[in-house]
């Protein structure tokens, strides 16, 4: 009964890979959380207005900035609204015609883009978005406007002015960003769908060998039962017994590390797309928060602007902040320059734990080492620094109060590691699949950047970082180094 219910389980799958790129829809490979975070975040930074629609114009995410010219004016008529349809449907028919972003007037007068969404040579959805100028508006056109589609002439006017100005530079590179981040997203999510079903084959192959090992140690018991008084026909039926036994053994393991493996690629493949973002999105959204900072700082000096000294500072903070939320997500390119020196980890240890401890002091959380001695390792000081304080963090704020985190280092074959354990609620297995996937959060108002940048940092340094979890018990993660490196 079990081999047959294997046998129609991997027919099953082998239908499921069958189906063509013309059945996929974008919202089977894109997270609509995770683009909507993006997208949100972007338009803020960047000022420019965005949304996903699939192939048929349907929003997949909700307006990120949409301007109060578009919103409350142009779409608010009948004949705007058809008009901007109109004017979207031309410009994602050209973006998917060319195969790439594409920037053009709307029927408003209004800059805006189309980027494709493609999967395997098909289009899939749409990023649309811009709602900028690139010069001072021309009244008169826009209340030749006003008067076509039907609305406020002077509220349009207001509303127009109120635009943000941006460079066609400036317009095109926004568009190239969420064009990369999109089309990253889906081919990954694609990709990995497709090789999880070629591993549900792989695993039903393997449970199959593993239960024809089981028929076939069975047998043998029977037969060894039925020649239990020939003495060496049952030596050689153990014998035989035995190999089965190591290869059910073996099957399973397989079976284990195919499954691990295919975690740890889908893990990489998320934070891949993350640091594509980086390199595309970093230098874009910080060039701009420069400038403005820098304005506000100048004002912060002078006199005359003394009674906002309050509210200026309070930008100035909240700039910082974007700031380093922007070198979190710049730390999660691959091609990050590490600066490699031969350092005893026990010492990186010794030098955090007095900080974490006065930081945590309100918590009362108690913080213990381990430590195990060591040969010393390939390592850039500031990166395994970053590493341990975020995973050292996360183990405190889990933990109750009163409760213990420890820190140890150890050997474990030809491998050093470092674990960090906790006395918090543990994680759920839901979570757990998800933890690393960078912008996942189970906190509030948290940006879900530290464990995936933990995990780069591992992967950097030719590591491997396990997180074991039991619920309302507690977690442990673990940070495994070649001794080599």
């Amino acid at each position: 009964m079990t081999q047959n219910r294997a046998a129609l389980d991997y027919s099953n799958t082998e239908e499921e890979m069958n189906v063509t790129i013309h059945d996929i829809k974008l919202a089977d490979v894109i997270d609509i959380d995770i683009i909507q975070r993006l997208q949100d975040d972007f338009a803020k930074g960047v000022g420019v207005a965005s949304i996903v629609v699939d192939l048929d114009g349907n929003p997949v995410t909700h307006p990120s900035s949409y301007t109060s010219f578009c919103m409350n004016y142009t779409h608010a008529t009948e004949a705007g609204d058809k008009r901007c349809a109109k004017s979207h449907r031309k410009g994602g028919e050209e973006a998917a015609r060319l195969g790439k972003p594409v920037i053009y007037e709307c029927h408003a007068g209004l800059i805006d883009f189309a980027a494709p969404i493609i999967l395997e040579g098909r289009q899939i959805g749409t990023v649309l978005g811009g709602q900028v100028l690139t010069g001072m508006p021309n009244e008169e056109k826009y209340r030749k406007v006003a008067q076509e589609i039907g609305t406020d002439e002077e509220g349009y006017i207001k509303a127009v002015k109120e635009i943000r100005q941006l460079s066609r530079e400036s317009v095109e590179a926004a568009a190239n960003v969420l064009y990369i981040v999109a089309n990253s997203m889906s081919t990954i999510e694609y990709n990995q769908q497709r090789l999880v079903k070629r591993s549900k084959i792989m695993s039903y192959s393997v449970d199959e060998i593993y239960l024809a090992m089981q028929h076939m140690e069975k047998f043998i018991k029977k037969v060894k039962d039925d020649h239990s008084g020939a003495e060496k026909k049952s030596d050689n039926i153990d014998i035989i017994a035995n190999k089965i036994n190591e290869v059910i053994k073996l099957t399973k393991c397989i079976a284990t590390m195919m499954d691990k493996q295919n975690q740890e690629m889908s893990r990489l493949d998320r934070l891949n797309v993350a640091g594509k973002m980086a390199i595309s999105i970093g230098h874009e959204v910080r060039n701009p928060l420069t400038t403005v900072r820098g304005f506000l700082q100048f004002f912060h000096t002078k006199p005359e602007f003394s009674k906002y000294a309050g509210d200026l500072g309070l930008m100035i903070e909240e700039l910082d902040s974007a700031n380093s939320i922007i070198s979190e997500i710049l730390s999660l390119a691959e091609n990050r320059k590490l600066n490699l020196k031969i350092l005893d980890l026990n010492q990186i240890i010794k030098k955090i734990v007095p900080r974490l401890q006065e930081e945590f002091r309100c918590k009362q959380v108690q913080i213990e080492s381990e430590l195990e001695t060591l040969p010393r390792l390939l390592l850039d000081e500031k990166e395994i620094e970053k590493l341990i304080l975020n995973l050292v963090t996360n183990a405190i704020e889990a933990t109750r109060n009163n409760g213990i985190v420890t820190i140890k280092t150890f050997r474990r074959d030809q491998q050093l590691g470092i674990s960090i354990c906790d006395e918090g609620y543990g994680i759920s297995k839901e979570n757990l699949e998800k933890i690393g996937t960078p912008f996942f959060s189970t906190k509030f108002q948290r940006k879900g950047l530290g464990l995936a940048v933990c995990y780069r940092i591992a992967e950097r340094h030719a590591a491997s970082l396990h997180i074991h979890s039991t619920k309302d018990i507690g977690t442990t993660v673990e940070v495994l180094f070649n001794h080599s490196t």
